[in-house]
């Protein structure tokens, strides 16, 4: 069963719904599907690293008529969501050995997970394999190579090190469908600058069990972080906002 390189889910599966961000509303990648296909009945839907399953719920609405499963490596986070929608199909499964015949799904998804497995290309190639000749692929996640100045990375270096690791670039990821087999590869970025309190930060980043990119870190170098913020608070001459920068991606290919 390939599980989190970085995580282990069972272990915070109870808490993870109380974490910020974990709202979801309709994947913008199936509403354009949709809209390009017409009324049907018999699509099947699934959503690959659904964790505790908010995706695939937010998507119901969308297609009252579908199949929607959602697969996961985590029983602990299955098991949270069953408990919200029993009425969806809930697996546990790998995703580069999908438990599903060839061309059983109409679109598949990944949310932000990609850089959680082991087997990326084999992940691929199981997405592309399931998906129904006219389906689509839709992959969502962070590009840590175009976001050099997020604050976590200036406070928490070795995360920056741990990400440039796992998260592939957003040119492997368009090279790896390609030589899949999928078609019509349209990759998107989307760069996101705001400014955050420092105050804010820490209060945020004291909470290390609700956040999987901080359990990642070595205690060390997760204290190390801690100290630099609170450092910072306390110098009356460090700003107290400070901008940051984040790029997400959007990679979509189609399966002839």
């Amino acid at each position: 069963m390939q599980r989190s390189t970085r995580v282990n889910y069972d272990a915070i599966a109870e808490r993870y719904d109380s974490t910020p961000h974990r709202e979801k509303s309709a994947d913008p990648e199936l509403i354009a599907f949709l809209a390009g296909r017409g009324p049907t009945t018999t699509l099947r839907l699934l959503d690959i690293a659904c964790g505790t399953g908010n995706q695939q719920i937010a998507n119901r609405d969308l297609a009252p008529n579908a199949q929607f499963v959602g697969l996961d490596g985590s029983l602990g986070m299955l098991r949270q969501a069953r408990r919200k929608t029993p009425d969806i199909a809930w697996v546990h499964g790998d995703s580069a050995a999908l438990p599903f015949a060839a061309g059983s799904f109409d679109f598949v998804s990944c949310q932000y997970a990609f850089h959680h497995f082991r087997d990326k290309a084999g992940m691929l190639r199981e997405a592309f394999r399931v998906l129904r000749r006219g389906g689509r692929f839709a992959l969502y996640n962070m590009c840590p190579q175009e976001a050099d100045d997020w604050l976590y990375y200036d406070y928490f270096p070795e995360a920056k090190s741990r990400d440039f690791a796992d998260f592939w670039p957003p040119d492997a990821i368009v090279s790896e469908m390609s030589a899949t087999g999928f078609s019509k590869i349209e990759l998107v970025r989307r760069h996101v600058h705001h400014e955050r309190e420092l105050a804010e930060l820490l209060s945020a980043m004291r909470f290390r069990e609700r956040n999987s990119q901080l359990l990642s870190l070595s205690d060390a170098a997760y204290a190390a972080g801690l100290r630099r913020i609170e450092r910072d608070l306390d110098d009356p001459q460090a700003p107290k906002r400070r901008a940051e920068h984040l790029c997400f991606v959007t990679a979509r290919g189609d399966r002839r």
